[in-house]
C-alpha cells in the first residue's frame, strides 16, 4: 500500500461510499487537485514520521499520567511532520487551493515540539538540560561514582594476586571480585561465580559511598519521572489540537496513497451523469494480475444510454460476470471517492443503493438452492426504493426451469424499469435476449464470440443478444468430438433458428460497425480537410487585405501629389483666360485618379439578434462576407465563394436576414463574395429586379476586368428565367465577355452562369 502512516492505511481500509453527489464531487475534487499536483511534479510530500498517536493522547489527558520517552519521541515525529507538511501546503497555496482548506485544523505545534527535542535524546533518553535539577544530580552522580571506583581500586591494587583485577556491578552496587579461599577482603557478598571460586564482594569501607550512588540514582530516576509527567500534562493541554493535526495528516496520507495509486494504474475521474457510460474500463484488480504475466486487460465499454436495463448475453467465460464486477467497482471507487481505472469520457450517477448478485450463495444448511439465493437478492432489490437503485444480477433467475426463470425475469425487468432502477443483467435465457430486443427501456448487449476460433473476445458490443456457444466452447475446453456432434443433434429447432438469427444479427452488426467506422474516418477526414482550407483562406485573406491596404496608400499618395500639382497649375493659370481649358483638362484627370483609388471594406454592421441560417455574416478573419449554412454549437458552417469553411461564432457578425433584399454596399453598388484575389468573383442577383440585376452586373464586369479574372460566376437561381435571361443577353453584348454559359453539375446546374472573360 502507498499510504506511509497507520492511520492513512486505516482511513483507506475504511472507506465507504457517499450517497450525496455534493460529497461525491468534493472527494473527488479533493482527490483530483492531488492527482493534479503530482502529474505537475509535486512528488515529495513530508508526510514520514507520521504514528499511530490516539491511544497515548488519550492517555495524556489523565491526571498524574506518564508517557514513557520512546513514546513522547514518536509525538515528536509526527509533530515534526505537522510543522514540515504546514510548510508545504501554505508554499503551494496556488496549486492547492481545495486542500488547503480542507486542512486548515493542521498546525505545527512549535513549543510543545520544542519542549520534546529539548528534554529527550534522539536514544530515548532524558538530556542532562531537560532540567536544571537533572543537571546537578547527574553532576553529583558522576562524582560520587567516581569516589567509588577509587576507592576498589585501591582494594584491587591490594589483591591483585588472588582474582582477577576488575570492578563490576551486582544488584545496582559496583563490587570487586575476590577469590573464596583468600579471605583478604571484608565486605558485603553479593553474588559468586558458578563454580563458587569467586566471590562478588562490596568491601564495608564501600559501602556508605555506594549507599550515597544510589540515593543520587533514585533521585535522578524521580526526576527522570517528573519531566516525563510534565511534557505528558503539556501533551494532555494540547492533546485536541494535536488529534487534529494527526487526522489531518491522516487524510493528506491517504489522499496522496489514492492519487498515487490511480497515476499508477492509468485512472480517472469520471464525469457526473444521469446515465451509466464506461470507456475503456478496466477491473483494477483483473488489470494488475495480467499485467503481471505480461498481458493486458480487454477494457469494457459500456453505455447504457435511454435504457433502465441491460440484458448482457454471451458464451460462458467470456467475460459478462468480470462485466458486471468491473462496473460494480467502478461505481463504489466513484462513490467513495476515488478515481476510476477508465477514459475521463466515462459518466457514472450517483447511485444510493447497491444491489449486488454475483455468484452462487447455496447452502444445504439453510436448505437454500442456487434458484433460492437468487431470488433472495432479487426481493431486496425489489424491497429497496428504485430510485437511485443499482442492481446487479447475475444468471438472472438460473437454476429453475428456463421457461418459469424467463417469465419471472421479464417481469422484474419490467417493474424495476418502470421504477427508474438502473439494472444489468446476465442470462443464457433465449425468451429473454428476445424480450429485451422489443422492450421499452432494455437494451441488449453481448459478449462477442469469435466463431471461427471458438474463442472469447472478452468485447461487449451493444445492440445485440449473444449465442451462448455452449457447444463450441464444450469442443473448445477438450470434449470428445463424437460427444459433441450427438449434442448438436439433440439441440431443439427453436433454439437452431434462434443461434441463427443471433448469428445473423451479430454478421449484420459487424458489417455496420465496418461501415460506421469508414464514415467516422471519412468525416473526419473531410473535417481535417475543411480545417486546412480554412487556414488557407484566412492566410489569402489576409494577404489580399495587405495588397489592398498597400495599394490604396500608394494610389492616395498619387493623388495628393496629383492634388497638388493641380492647385499650383491653378494659381499659375488663373491670370490667364486661355488658362481654363487646361484647368477643366487638369480636373478630369485628377477626377480618373480619384476613380482609381479602392474603397476601403465596408464596416461591419451591429448585431441584430442572434445569427439564423441563411443570414448574410461578415467574417472577421477573412475580412469578407458569407452565407451561413448551419449552426454547430458555438461554430458554425460558412459559405464563401466556391467553398464551406467553419468558424467561431464570435468570428462572425449579421450583415443582412435571410428575408431581407440583398443592400448594395461597398463598391460599385453589388454584393461580391470572393474567395481569394486569385479565384472567380461571384455576384449573387436573386431578388433584383432586372433593371438593377443588369446595372449590378455591369459594375461586376467592369471590376472584375480591372483585377485581371479570367472568369466569373453569375448566381440568377431558375425562378421564372427573366433574371437569367436578362444576364445571358447582357453578358452577349458586353465586349470583356469571351464567351458565357449556364452552370454544370457541381457548379449550380441552370441556376448559375459561367461568364469567360479577354
Amino acid at each position: 500500500m502507498e499510504a506511509q502512516s497507520p492511520g492513512g492505511a486505516d482511513r483507506l481500509r475504511q472507506l465507504l461510499p457517499a450517497v450525496l453527489p455534493e460529497e461525491v464531487e468534493r472527494r473527488q475534487g479533493l482527490l483530483g487537485e492531488v492527482r493534479r499536483a503530482l502529474d505537475a511534479g509535486l512528488e515529495n510530500w513530508p508526510l514520514a514520521g507520521t504514528g499511530a498517536l490516539r491511544p497515548w493522547l488519550k492517555q495524556s489527558r489523565r491526571a498524574g499520567a506518564r508517557l514513557e520517552a520512546p513514546e513522547l519521541l514518536q509525538v515528536a515525529e509526527t509533530l515534526r511532520a505537522a510543522r514540515a507538511m504546514r510548510a508545504f501546503l501554505d508554499a503551494h497555496t496556488a496549486e492547492l487551493p481545495q486542500l488547503l482548506a480542507a486542512t486548515a485544523a493542521l498546525q505545527a505545534h512549535p513549543t510543545l515540539l520544542a519542549a520534546i527535542d529539548a528534554a529527550i535524546l534522539p536514544t530515548g533518553e532524558l538530556a542532562d538540560a531537560a532540567s536544571p535539577e537533572l543537571a546537578r544530580l547527574r553532576r553529583q552522580l558522576g562524582v560520587q561514582r567516581e569516589a567509588v571506583l577509587q576507592a576498589l581500586e585501591k582494594h584491587l591494587a591490594r589483591s591483585r594476586g588472588d582474582a582477577e583485577a576488575y570492578v563490576t556491578v551486582r544488584g545496582e552496587r559496583f563490587v570487586i571480585p575476590v577469590r573464596a579461599d583468600s579471605g583478604g577482603v571484608r565486605g558485603i557478598v553479593h553474588d559468586r561465580s558458578a563454580t563458587g571460586a569467586t566471590l562478588f564482594v562490596e568491601p564495608l569501607d564501600v559501602v556508605e559511598a555506594n549507599n550515597e550512588l544510589q540515593a543520587l540514582r533514585d533521585r535522578e530516576a524521580r526526576e527522570v519521572l517528573r519531566i516525563l509527567a510534565d511534557l505528558t500534562a503539556r501533551l494532555g493541554q494540547e492533546s485536541d489540537a494535536v488529534l487534529a493535526s494527526l487526522e489531518a495528516l491522516e487524510h493528506l496520507d491517504a489522499l496522496h496513497a489514492a492519487a498515487r495509486v490511480a497515476r499508477s494504474m492509468e485512472a480517472a475521474a469520471p464525469r457526473r451523469g444521469v446515465a451509466l457510460r464506461l470507456r475503456a474500463a478496466r477491473h483494477p484488480l483483473l488489470q494488475a494480475q495480467l499485467r503481471q504475466r505480461g498481458r493486458d486487460v480487454v477494457p469494457l465499454d459500456l453505455d447504457l444510454g435511454g435504457a433502465g436495463a441491460l440484458v448482457l448475453t454471451g458464451p460462458n467465460t467470456g467475460g459478462k460476470t468480470v462485466a458486471l464486477k468491473t462496473v460494480g467497482l467502478l461505481v463504489l471507487m466513484h462513490q467513495s471517492g476515488l478515481q476510476v481505472p477508465a477514459h475521463p469520457d466515462s459518466e457514472l450517477p450517483v447511485f444510493a443503493r447497491l444491489v449486488a448478485d454475483i455468484g452462487d450463495e447455496q447452502s444445504i444448511e439453510a436448505a437454500e438452492s442456487t434458484f433460492s439465493s437468487h431470488l433472495r437478492h432479487v426481493r431486496q432489490a425489489l424491497e429497496a426504493p428504485a430510485h437511485g437503485l443499482l442492481a446487479l444480477l447475475d444468471e438472472f433467475m438460473a437454476g429453475t426451469d428456463p421457461e418459469e426463470g424467463a417469465a419471472l425475469a421479464m417481469a422484474v425487468l419490467r417493474h424495476l424499469v418502470a421504477q427508474q432502477a438502473t439494472t444489468l443483467v446476465t442470462t443464457h435465457l433465449g425468451a429473454l435476449k428476445l424480450f429485451a430486443h422489443t422492450e421499452p427501456g432494455i437494451a441488449n448487449a453481448a459478449m462477442v464470440f469469435d466463431a471461427a476460433r471458438s474463442t472469447p473476445l472478452f468485447r461487449l458490443e451493444p445492440g445485440v443478444p449473444g449465442s451462448s456457444n455452449a457447444l463450441a466452447t464444450a469442443e473448445r475446453l477438450g470434449f470428445p468430438p463424437g460427444l459433441v456432434a450427438a449434442a448438436q443433434r439433440e439441440r431443439g429447432a427453436d433454439s437452431a433458428r434462434l443461434e441463427t438469427v443471433l448469428r445473423a444479427l451479430e454478421a449484420e452488426r459487424a458489417g455496420l460497425e465496418t461501415a460506421r467506422r469508414a464514415a467516422e474516418q471519412a468525416e473526419a477526414e473531410a473535417r481535417r480537410l475543411r480545417e486546412e482550407l480554412a487556414v488557407a483562406l484566412a492566410e489569402l485573406a489576409q494577404r489580399r487585405a495587405k495588397d489592398l491596404a498597400a495599394a490604396r496608400r500608394e494610389l492616395q499618395a498619387l493623388l495628393e501629389s496629383a492634388r497638388a500639382q493641380v492647385e499650383n497649375t491653378i494659381r499659375d493659370l488663373r491670370a490667364s483666360p486661355a488658362g481654363r481649358d487646361d484647368i477643366r483638362t487638369a480636373r478630369d484627370a485628377l477626377q480618373e485618379l480619384a476613380a482609381r483609388l479602392p474603397e476601403p471594406e465596408p464596416a461591419p454592421a451591429p448585431p441584430a439578434g442572434p445569427l439564423q441560417p441563411g443570414d448574410t455574416v461578415w467574417i472577421r478573419p477573412l475580412g469578407s462576407e458569407g452565407r451561413l449554412e448551419e449552426l454547430l454549437g458555438d461554430r458554425a458552417v460558412v459559405r464563401y465563394g466556391p467553398a464551406a469553411v467553419t468558424v467561431s461564432l464570435q468570428d462572425l457578425e449579421l450583415r443582412r436576414r435571410a428575408a431581407e433584399k440583398p443592400a448594395a454596399p461597398g463598391w460599385g453598388g453589388y454584393v461580391v463574395q470572393e474567395a481569394t484575389q486569385a479565384a472567380a468573383l461571384e455576384l449573387d442577383l436573386r431578388g433584383f429586379e432586372r433593371a438593377e440585376a443588369v446595372a449590378a452586373l455591369d459594375q461586376f464586369l467592369d471590376r472584375a476586368v480591372l483585377q485581371g479574372l479570367p472568369s466569373v460566376r453569375i448566381v440568377h437561381g431558375k425562378g421564372t428565367g427573366v433574371l437569367r435571361r436578362a444576364v445571358q443577353e447582357h453578358l452577349a453584348s458586353h465586349p470583356a465577355v469571351a464567351a458565357h454559359r449556364l452552370g454544370e453539375h457541381g457548379e449550380g446546374g441552370a441556376g448559375v452562369t459561367i461568364a469567360e472573360l479577354h
